[in-house]
């Protein structure tokens, strides 16, 4: 479970993702939409509730809007590389739908979480998520599907 933040906008971040988490990361990030209300009342049940990416969810609205918005890219990232809708939108549509029903503690977006070994961070998120893929994620991750290697990606 995790955010990857290549980049603090969140169609970016999406666009830049290696095409397995194109695949992983909406139904990820589904249900982390999905700890936000009470557990049994979202498509999805809680998993993973005191995880650092979801609690920084939980912490405001921007927070929120933020990862709806990426959990949209990445299906939009999907269809443009897999020339299919991911199953996992129907779930984020919901949670869209419904976020009015949800109680959060602050409005304004706080800074994201960084869900990685201590080795990975650096001093910011973006420059953290970018790490954590040059270092950890290499061994995997391939852009094959209609979308090139992020430029960063090449300058370990």
């Amino acid at each position: 479970m995790n955010i990857f933040v290549l980049s603090t906008n969140p169609v970016k971040a999406a666009q830049m993702q290696c095409d397995q988490h194109v695949v992983k990361m909406p139904l990820e990030s589904a249900q982390m939409l999905c700890t936000a209300f009470p557990n049994g009342k979202a498509p999805y049940k809680w998993t993973h509730y005191k995880h650092p990416c979801n609690l920084w969810i939980r912490e405001s609205k921007a927070n929120y809007i933020w990862l709806i918005e990426h959990a949209f890219a990445l299906c939009d990232e999907y269809t443009y590389r897999y020339d299919k809708k991911h199953k996992s939108l129907e779930v984020i549509t919901w949670c869209e739908k419904n976020m009015k029903n949800i109680s959060f503690p602050k409005k304004k977006r706080t800074p994201f979480a960084i869900a990685m070994d201590d080795v990975y961070k650096k001093k910011t998120a973006v420059q953290s998520y970018r790490n954590f893929y040059l270092q950890s994620k290499s061994k995997f991750a391939t852009w094959n599907k209609n979308r090139p290697a992020p430029s960063w990606y090449f300058k370990a």
